[in-house]
Formats: C-alpha cells, sequence, structure tokens
C-alpha cells in the first residue's frame, strides 16, 4: 500500500514532530508499505526536507518528496525569466528546470518578465510586493506555490502562502495559477506514481481533501493540524486525532 503523507500538522507542527507520527512512519516502511510526503510548503529543499525528517528519526530520499515548488517549476520553461519570490525550497527548483532567476536592484528591473512564482517567504515585504506588482502589471505570468491561507506552528497560527498571495492579487488584480494541492500541477505530478492502493492523509479537507478525490484514492483526515469546517462534498474514508491513529486503524 502506498501512502501520500501531508507534512505540517500532520507529522509535524514546525519543528516539533506529533505524538506517534515517527512511530507510525517507521511502522508502515518496516511493514513494507510505501511511504511519500506531499507538502504545499515550499519553503524546505528536497535535502533539507530529507535532513529534517532525519533528525526525527525518518528515513526518505529524494523520490519520496514532492512538494508545491516541484509542481510550481513544472510550469516553468528554460530560460524563463523568473522573479522568484521565496524561500530555498523553491529557488532551487526553479533553477533545477533551467530559469533565469532575475533579482530586482530597481523597481524598474522588474518590467519585462516572463513569470513571477511566489511561494511561502518569512521574510515578505513591500520590496517584495512592489516588485511582484511591477512584473505582473508589465505583463508576468503570476504562479503561486499554493492557496494556503495560514500554517501551523506549535500553538499558535500564522500567515500562509495564501495570505502573501492576497496581497499581490489586491495590488495587481490579478488572479494567479496555483501549483499544490489540490490543483492540476501537483495531480500530474503525483498522478504517475499512485499505486493500486493509495490513501493520502492530511489535515486540511480544503487541500489534501480535495486533492485525494481529484487522484481517486482514499482520505484520511487527521486533527492534529489546522481544522476546518466540514464539507459535505468532499469525501473523506478515515478520520482521527493523528496520524498514528488512521495507520492503527488501517494496519493495527
Amino acid at each position: 500500500m502506498q501512502w501520500l503523507l501531508d507534512l505540517d500538522g500532520v507529522v509535524w507542527t514546525l519543528d516539533t514532530p506529533i505524538g506517534g507520527s515517527v512511530e507510525a512512519i517507521t511502522r508502515l516502511q518496516e511493514l513494507g508499505h510505501q511511504v511519500r510526503f506531499v507538502t504545499n510548503n515550499s519553503s524546505l529543499s528536497r535535502t533539507q526536507y530529507i535532513d529534517k525528517l532525519a533528525r526525527f528519526g525518518v528515513v526518505a530520499n529524494h523520490e519520496q518528496i514532492l512538494t508545491s515548488a516541484m509542481a510550481a517549476a513544472t510550469l516553468v520553461k528554460e530560460g524563463e525569466r523568473v522573479l522568484a519570490i521565496g524561500e530555498r525550497g523553491l529557488i532551487e527548483e526553479l533553477e533545477n528546470v533551467g530559469a533565469d532567476l532575475v533579482v530586482p536592484k530597481r523597481l524598474e528591473d522588474a518590467e519585462g518578465l516572463d513569470t513571477v512564482v511566489l511561494g511561502w517567504y518569512r521574510q515578505f515585504g513591500y520590496a517584495d510586493m512592489s516588485n511582484a506588482c511591477v512584473a505582473i502589471r508589465s505583463g508576468a505570468r503570476f504562479l503561486a506555490t499554493n492557496a494556503d491561507p495560514s500554517y501551523p506552528l506549535e500553538r499558535l497560527v500564522v500567515p500562509g502562502t495564501g495570505a502573501l498571495v492576497a496581497a499581490v492579487v489586491t495590488a495587481t488584480g490579478a488572479q494567479p495559477i496555483f501549483a499544490g494541492k489540490p490543483e492540476d500541477p501537483m495531480v500530474q505530478l503525483v498522478r504517475p506514481l499512485l499505486t493500486d492502493e493509495t490513501i493520502m492523509v492530511g489535515d486540511r479537507l480544503s487541500t489534501d481533501g480535495r486533492f485525494a478525490a481529484r487522484l481517486g484514492v482514499e482520505f484520511g483526515l487527521v486533527h492534529s493540524g489546522v481544522r476546518e469546517e466540514h464539507d459535505p462534498d468532499i469525501p473523506v474514508s478515515l478520520q482521527a486525532g493523528s496520524l498514528a491513529a488512521i495507520v492503527a486503524m488501517k494496519v493495527g
């Protein structure tokens, strides 16, 4: 069986593993299940995710990591002049596809670019919004890694990529193409990897649940991350307080 696991709110909150998650993943691996990590968080590179999982005791490789930054990069062609607003994970994936990443020194330098790609960026400021505004108003495509409005910390919730996107939308009137769960680019990235029996486990109905529905796989909803209102249009196969509980329900 294949398990597609969200990370934030399912495996960990920021730098703290959620109780039982590491043991649950280890058990799945010991039983021969295939585990992949599918995240809308574009901040870390695949190597950084592997290192973070290793710090918690989870062994993973590059093929097991699937991020919204990877999905966004599938929409960018080699040689495109791109304004990338994001952290290492986004920058690295755009470099991997041969994008020409432009760092404007003046606002005028943002004119005439091909594409703006916006991901989660904890240093996001007025200069970034201004550069994006100038680029988009002069004809650049607007891509965003994901629409998640918030991000869960250990106790608190802070703005996510969707909140940053909203600022740029307000300034430009342009609507972005979203790449992460549950949108087409992430669906196209993951669909070829599906097996006959696959389950997606996540904490958000709006992203993880819709993503599972679009892939046609089971959805396990956990309550250890962001809580959203029930949506009767999104099928939920299993729900529990944690990943550990979902795994126990499926494999004992």
